[in-house]
């Protein structure tokens, strides 16, 4: 609300948030009666945040984020009519996802998506569960109404791009797909026929997939290097199977769940458990989309596709001989 008797307080956009000790400091100093404050920015005359907002483009406060506090830049508006900036909003949605795991059907593909505007989440204004579109009118708006402070976000905008295209956030799908058959001999109880798989949505960073059954299957371990990263069995009940999924060199789970992946690479290796589903959707089988983070610690700009296969295979080759105990790699 507007002070009385003085107009709506406009805020410099290029004004960056205070260390907290700056808020201690400022919060000790008495803010001028609402009768002394010019109506054009809301300072008093003279002052030091005075000379910078005339020195730059005053921003109205309607126009600025309630989450940064700058200027709305390439905004989105939520289903609760509440607008921020399309970052401020896939930073806040990711840590307070409202589905971070869902059971679907299994024909659902696995996407990517926009943290922003492709997630549900609670709102950080007003907590209810929403969800954002982008508002491409006010932004172009924006962008005409304060075209320096549009050019200054934009600057700060790419510089925190390049730190969070670190970490993604991915869809990862586990599941079985299921059917039953005739027993294949008389007297078998074994009618249940099923696939399980893990599809992630990101298949590009996936090394390998390690599929644990139950020890009564031989081999109770199955290895996929290649997509898709699935095994098809006929049996006669329901267990859980444990999926390793192995991320290429240079890549980590985020996840306090991650392991060391098996050529020792520090949180490369993630597991994941699914219980085999033979009622669910019509007895069709079931699957859980799980949204994770994976951290990208290498620069790909200087190594050619020809270059990643050949690494990639040489490391399969080196997993593989050390399996079969024909390899021990050097002592450092």
């Amino acid at each position: 609300m507007p002070a009385p008797g003085g107009s709506r307080p406009r805020i410099r956009a290029g004004v960056k948030r205070r260390h907290p000790d700056e808020d201690d400091q400022a919060s000790k100093t008495p803010s001028p009666p609402a009768s002394k404050k010019r109506a054009s920015t809301g300072v008093q005359p003279g002052s030091q945040i005075d000379e910078m907002t005339t020195n730059s483009e005053s921003i109205d406060e309607d126009d600025t984020c309630a989450v940064c506090q700058l200027l709305l830049f390439n905004p989105v508006i939520t289903t609760c009519r509440h607008t921020l900036c399309k970052s401020c909003m896939a930073q806040w949605a990711e840590c307070s996802l409202a589905t971070p795991m869902t059971i679907v059907r299994v024909d659902e593909e696995a996407h990517d998506f926009d943290a922003a505007t492709g997630l549900q989440a609670s709102c950080p204004l007003c907590r209810t569960q929403t969800s954002a579109s982008l508002d491409a009118e006010r932004s172009a708006a924006l962008r005409a109404k304060y075209p320096r402070s549009y050019v200054e976000r934009q600057t700060e905008e790419a510089g925190d791009q390049e730190v969070r295209d670190s970490v993604q956030t991915v869809t990862l799908s586990i599941g079985n797909r299921h059917e039953l058959v005739e027993p294949p001999e008389e007297g078998s109880s074994n009618m249940h026929q099923w696939t399980f798989f893990v599809n992630p949505s990101r298949r590009d960073i996936i090394e390998e997939v390690q599929i644990f059954l139950h020890p009564t299957f031989r081999p109770s371990r199955i290895i996929r290097t290649r997509p898709p990263y699935e095994i098809r069995r006929l049996g006669w009940g329901y267990f859980t199977i444990t999926a390793g999924v192995i991320l290429k060199a240079g890549y980590s789970w985020v996840s306090s769940d991650a392991e060391d992946s098996p050529d020792g690479a520090p949180n490369g290796m993630l597991r994941l458990d699914w219980t085999l589903d033979f009622s669910s959707f019509g007895a069709t089988g079931a699957m859980r989309r799980c949204r994770l983070k994976v951290k990208n610690g290498r620069d790909w700009r200087d190594v050619s596709d020809e270059e990643e296969r050949d690494e990639a295979e040489w490391a399969r080759m080196v997993r593989q001989y050390q399996r079969d105990g024909r390899y021990e790699p050097p002592e450092e």
